[in-house]
């Protein structure tokens, strides 16, 4: 018996094509209760478009993003420039190549990660928004009155006692114990020359150039109040500071999260009974800081204890530019918990950048 041969062609399966055509059936049940030519026209027409936004979507994102790198490649040249310019006048060092130190990695921070939604967080009128949305309620100092040019401040509608601020820079503040004693004229002029200072220039610091200038007024603590500043790194509070003027002295000491004071010495002396001054609230502190620096590479968080209440009394950067005066070991110790090349830092670089989608 002879066998006959065949020629098998193996045919793949269409598994998409089959995919496709029940999907067509489905719809045109229900488009036309019975499948036809015209629905399979239809639905095949709907899937062309569908795929034909996609790729145009797809075409003007990458076009998109290639448009925005070398706008950020060009803006941080810019900002390297300027920065390097800011240490030489101020004679002090940075090897972008090393990153070993404090200042070395606020330095990179400064040239490489300036977001809208820093400049946000730096301006002290706009943080009250980020608290409400990170924290679902305002815990920052209240805000009395603003005011977008200084001679529209009237005083007649203030408490006793208040501080006029600018939102956009450090030190920007008068302290109004008394009313009746301050010099209006001559406040309005000074809150107005503060408001011709671009602050983000000056210092290098970029994200508050970013920041729309305005003076407000804002509720006085008074001057017992202690600040208790919370360094975080990636969402993760690690050290904790308060400054003092006692008797005329002014101290800095540094704690670990468990209130243990730390062989630190940045600018000013320890001091010997620091520990005493701990937070009530100090737990509710950290995880506070916590959920506030969570976008960030690294932020400094400050709050006070006023009345049994914490208040937020802002975000800092770069705080004194980076340069503490600390000694070598404990610069490098403060400097070993940065993480600027994790995807983590990556995405958030991404998103605070191209979108600022955090805060509306």
């Amino acid at each position: 018996m002879n066998k006959k041969k065949y020629n098998m062609k193996k045919v793949p399966y269409k598994k998409n094509k089959r995919i496709k055509k029940k999907i067509i059936k489905k719809f045109g049940k229900k488009l036309f209760k019975k499948p036809s030519l015209i629905n399979y026209i239809f639905i095949n027409f709907i899937f062309k478009i569908i795929k034909l936004i996609s790729l145009f979507f797809i075409f003007y994102i990458l076009k998109y993003c290639k448009n925005y790198d070398n706008y950020a490649k060009n803006m941080e040249d810019y900002y390297y420039k300027e920065r390097m310019h800011f240490l030489k006048i101020i004679k002090k060092h940075y090897n972008e190549s090393k990153l070993i130190t404090f200042p070395d990695y606020i330095n990179w921070l400064a040239i490489h990660d300036v977001t809208k939604l820093k400049g946000k967080c730096a301006d002290k009128i706009l943080l009250h928004e980020f608290s409400k949305k990170v924290l679902k309620k305002d815990i920052c100092n209240k805000i009395l009155k603003v005011y977008d040019n200084p001679q529209l401040i009237n005083i007649s509608e203030l408490p006793d006692q208040f501080v006029l601020k600018t939102n956009h820079g450090s030190t920007f503040n008068i302290i109004v114990h008394n009313k009746t004693e301050l010099d209006i004229n001559k406040a309005k002029e000074q809150l107005s020359d503060w408001l011709n200072i671009d602050y983000g220039k000056g210092v290098r610091e970029f994200h508050y150039s970013l920041i729309k200038r305005r003076t407000f007024a804002e509720e006085y603590l008074g001057k017992d109040v202690n600040n208790f500043k919370f360094f975080c790194y990636s969402g993760i509070p690690r050290f904790t500071y308060i400054h003092q003027n006692i008797d005329g002295k002014k101290y800095r000491t540094f704690f670990d999260m468990n209130w243990n004071p730390l062989d630190f010495e940045c600018d000013y002396p320890t001091h010997p009974t620091a520990v005493k001054f701990k937070p009530k609230k100090f737990e509710l502190m950290k995880k506070l800081a916590r959920k506030l620096s969570k976008p960030f590479i690294f932020v400094r968080v400050d709050f006070y204890e006023y009345k049994d209440e914490v208040r937020l009394g802002e975000l800092t950067f770069a705080p004194m530019s980076g340069y503490y005066n600390c000694k070598e070991e404990n610069e490098i110790e403060l400097g070993k918990y940065f993480k600027l090349f994790s995807f983590k830092s990556k995405i958030l670089k991404w998103l605070n950048n191209v979108f600022n989608s955090i805060i509306p």
